[in-house]
């Protein structure tokens, strides 16, 4: 079920916005409700008591399963004893398509990856990309200037196209967005059977709604960017990195970095497998995810006039009116408070497991091997003992002084731990450049009766799209 509603305190401040939101059931599901919720929507499943207790342990047919929320015990499982809970069911669901990459290996196989990749990701080095974000955003407000003022946009289509924009800017040039939008919307619509068999433990042949396509998308998806590779070694070949000869210049961007990275204790760098891996993965991590978290921030504003009010007088202000430049990103305070409260109630990435492989206890609780231990973000985000009014819209809680006092392992968009996103500090330049541009030049509004609702499907959608009424400025 999902609700939404406005509610005015009594002071006559300006109304709480209570977005759409996931109303769990009271008991946990079993049997048969149990797999047509999870498939429908993998959100749906998580009982009341997640949202408010530390641990709720039940099973699913005779694997033990384990919801935890208290920021010690996933701090346990994600970092103080992370060699006994591993990611064999995320591995399972995604390394058909991203292989044996750095999201889906464990161990040295992740390790040197990581330590290969992490220069990639210097903040510093990353503020040079701030221009194409602003590019790609611009690009798409100019598609919005052809439609009459105030018309309605489909902007989670929009952003998922100005975050692709971005991407092929930053790391896969060439690539043919009709076919990799086609491509992932196959992958995800068999994300519900695929995240229910991994967390079952179903045999890897036994098949399920979806199936094939999801394989036909991978195989198109892993072609695409073979194809990408080929190009720009080909180019690589006649020039190098930064030098023009006239006929083709190599950019200095995250595909060449990631092409010549390699891992400072062994010196190994990536084969054409494990660079096809790695593209990928930093495709969907670094594309999903973002329009994902601008998709539902642009919701939030909309529906909240004072805040959109708040972030353009801060805008005009410290950019003057001009193109967002990396010297104003860390200025930009109220713009990342707001992102980071929509990324609170909306999370790009709304549930995280791990398969324990050792005997262990949490929490009081005998953990056998096999058991999964789920992290439900999304419910976490909505704690009745950790926020207060934990489902309202309130990006205050996100001010310095306050954010200072979250506990870590309390909210968690980005992960945590050894595996926290390799590339949080990109994502957080993108979306902050990105929302500000966008709201230098366009204003939003809901449009009536069009109320988005969170479904989980690998990244956080707006499920029944998310259209909004833009009005250029």
């Amino acid at each position: 079920m999902i609700v939404s509603w406005f509610a005015r305190p009594m002071n006559n401040a300006a109304p709480r916005l209570i977005p759409p939101r996931i109303i769990p059931p009271v008991k946990p599901l079993k049997g048969l409700a149990f797999l047509a919720a999870f498939v429908r929507n993998p959100l749906e499943v998580a009982p009341q008591a997640v949202y408010e207790e530390d641990t709720v342990a039940n099973r699913l047919g005779k694997t033990q399963r384990l919801w935890i929320t208290s920021p010690a015990l996933v701090k346990t499982v994600l970092l103080d004893e992370r060699e006994k809970f591993l990611k064999l069911s995320q591995i399972r669901l995604l390394s058909p398509l991203l292989g044996k990459g750095i999201l889906t290996t464990e161990g040295a196989e992740w390790k040197w990856q990581r330590q290969a990749s992490a220069p990639m990701f210097r903040y510093q080095d990353l503020m040079g990309f701030v221009p194409a974000f602003v590019r790609a955003t611009e690009a798409q407000v100019a598609k919005w200037r052809a439609a009459p003022p105030g018309a309605t946009q489909a902007v989670d289509r929009d952003m998922t196209r100005a975050t692709f924009d971005v991407i092929s800017a930053t790391l896969l040039p060439s690539a043919d967005h009709a076919t990799v939008e086609k491509s992932m919307v196959l992958f995800q619509r068999a994300g519900g059977w695929g995240q229910l068999y991994a967390m079952a433990g179903a045999p890897l042949w036994l098949p399920h709604p979806g199936m094939a396509s999801g394989a036909r998308a991978t195989r198109m998806l892993r072609a695409a960017v073979a194809a990408m590779l080929r190009e720009r070694r080909a180019i690589e070949e006649k020039t190098g990195a930064g030098q023009d000869t006239g006929e083709a210049r190599v950019p200095d961007d995250l595909m060449h970095r990631l092409m010549r990275a390699q891992d400072p204790e062994s010196g190994q760098s990536m084969n054409e497998d494990r660079l096809i891996d790695n593209l990928l993965t930093f495709y969907l991590a670094g594309h999903e995810t973002t329009a994902r978290a601008l998709a539902w921030t642009l919701y939030l504003v909309a529906r909240s006039p004072e805040w959109a009010a708040l972030l353009e007088d801060e805008i005009e202000r410290v950019t003057g009116g001009g193109p967002v430049e990396g010297a104003h990103i860390e200025q930009l305070v109220l713009v990342q408070q707001v992102l980071k409260e929509s990324m609170r109630l909306y999370p790009p990435v709304p549930l995280l497991s791990r398969q324990c492989v050792a005997a262990t206890r949490l929490d009081g609780i005998d953990i056998v091997p096999g058991a999964t231990v789920v992290m439900p973000i999304y419910a976490m985000h909505r704690h009745a003992k950790r926020w207060e009014d934990p489902d309202a819209f309130d990006p205050t809680r996100f001010a310095p002084e306050r954010e200072a006092k979250i506990p870590r392992y309390q909210y968690l968009p980005f992960g945590a731990g050894p595996r926290i996103c390799i590339g949080m500090a990109f994502a957080m330049l993108e979306a902050t450049a990105m929302l500000a541009t966008l709201l230098q030049k366009a204003r939003f509004a809901p449009v009536p009766g069009r109320e988005p609702y969170p479904l989980a499907r690998v990244t956080l959608q707006p499920g029944g799209g998310l259209p909004l009424e833009v009005t250029l400025r």
